[in-house]
Formats: structure tokens, sequence, C-alpha cells
């Protein structure tokens, strides 16, 4: 009954923005940045699933470390597939990891990695091509426990045919299930394709990350963002790119809201893959 009560309640404005700015001075997250109407559903759901009437509530609530990390445990979306957007990971065959292969050492950040089937489309891209062992994947979300469960990605049997058809279009040259092994309803992931990877939870709208990288993948993350606040994590994700270094986005994102074209090369257009002037940035 509370559920049903809750999930037909109207949030005051002011609440709102009471409970934004909380937020953000307490754990710098910047809630205002993402877009209205899904921040709203997801506080609703939120308030649910910790069983509180208000967001004064919540806010007491989250007041404990403990508490904002279940917090952003349920908060966050974890939106994911194995070989999303598959055309994006042949351009990557084709156009950007020729190209890094002739570096020395391959520095990696995925950024919003959920659960893992990114990162596992990304491993296995790699060991196809022979570069994971010279390649060091950071992978980073908001959330811990999504985080947790990236360490060892698995998908249930019932996704397998759209994920092998996937696999298929981004170029796979193997079988997919070369790569997993099953149990009574989920495909484990071999552990030996995520030896070159490190987590860490990461903010793009705040955090800072003390290295530079070769590959950035941020995918499908920013569709989040209001248009006028995407700005600064666009300018983030560039900061943290090496000269020469490469950007992929969702096919539904854009760099449109970054300030300083000039400093990028686009690779794909339409598969959203830009590349880092040979300058330096401050």
């Amino acid at each position: 009954m509370q559920q049903s009560l809750i999930s037909q309640l109207e949030i005051p404005e002011k609440s709102y923005q009471d409970f934004l700015e909380f937020v953000e001075d307490r754990y710098g997250l910047k809630l205002e940045w993402y877009n209205k109407s899904s921040v709203m559903r997801r506080l609703l759901k939120v308030m649910n699933q910790m069983q509180v009437n208000d967001l004064y509530t919540l806010k007491l609530l989250i007041s404990e470390s403990s508490h904002f990390q279940k917090f952003l445990d349920r908060f966050t979306v974890q939106v994911t597939e194995l070989f999303r957007e598959p055309n994006t990971w042949l351009e990557m065959r084709k156009s950007v990891l020729p190209v890094l292969s002739q570096r020395d050492k391959i520095d990696i950040l995925l950024v919003g990695s959920s659960t893992g089937e990114e990162l596992s489309s990304l491993a296995i891209i790699l060991d196809e091509m022979g570069l994971m062992d010279k390649c060091q994947i950071l992978a980073t979300d908001l959330s811990a426990a999504a985080l947790q469960k990236a360490h060892r990605p698995s998908i249930s049997k019932a996704r397998l045919h759209e994920a092998d058809m996937n696999y298929r279009k981004a170029g796979g040259m193997s079988l997919l299930e070369d790569y997993y092994q099953t149990t009574s309803s989920l495909c484990h992931f071999h552990e030996q394709l995520f030896r070159k990877v490190k987590f860490e939870q990461f903010d793009i709208s705040s955090g800072e990350l003390n290295q530079k990288f070769d590959l950035i993948l941020c995918r499908n993350l920013l569709i989040y963002f209001q248009t006028e606040f995407q700005e600064h994590p666009l300018s983030r994700l560039v900061h943290h790119l090496k000269p020469g270094g490469f950007l992929s986005l969702g096919e539904q994102e854009t760099m449109a809201f970054y300030p300083n074209h000039e400093n990028l090369q686009i690779v794909s257009s339409s598969q959203k893959i830009y590349r880092q002037n040979f300058v330096e940035q401050v």
C-alpha cells in the first residue's frame, strides 16, 4: 500500500531543490545536471525501496555515508547489453584499435561500466586483436554495487541470441561461446578476460582521475544529462585524453555542446568517435 501511495506522489519543487543542494554540498553529486523528469522518477523509486515518504526524510537517512551509497546503488540506471550499438564496435576495430596498436602501452578508461557487459565487449575485442597484454583498463561507475558485479560479468541465457547477433555485427572473429561458461541460467565470462582491468568509483560531473588515456569510452551516459549542462562532462572527458587519444560516445550523443571543437578530429560522425589533436590540453 505504501509503495502505491509513494509512486503517486508529486515532489514539491522546493523539497526537490533542497534535496539537490544537499546532495551536491555533502557529496559533490550534481543531480541538477541530469534530466529532471528522470531524476524525479528515480527519486520516487528510491523512496519506495528505502521506505520513506518524503525527500526530507530521505535526506536525513542518506546523511550517513553508508546509506548514501545504498541510495546511489538504487538511483543509478543500469541499462547495458553486450556489444550494444555493434557498428561502433566495428568502427573501433577498423579505425581506432589499429592506430593504438602502434603504442607501447594503451590506457583505456570506461566511464559508466555498469554491471560489466560493456567491459566484456571491450575485453573480447582487445583479446581478438591481440592487444590485451599491452592494455590497462580502468572501469568506473557511480554505483559500488554495479562495479562489484562488473568484477565477474555475466548475462542470462535468455539474452544470448541477441548478444550473439551483436557480436557478429561488431566483427566478431570467433564464437561468442568461447568466452563464457554456463550455469543453469547464466553465462559467466572467463576471468582471464579481465586480467588487465582495475575498478574505481568515479563521477564524471565532479571527479578527477590522476592520469590520461589513449581511449575513453563514455557511451550512453550523456543522454541522461540536460543539454545545457553537457559542456562540463564533455570537457572533463577531453581533459583526460592523451594527445592523439580517442573518445567514443553513444550513437545518440553529440559533442555539439563541447566549446573547443578545434581540439578534436571527427573519426566517425555516425558512430560518434573523436580524436584529440596532438596538442597537450592544460
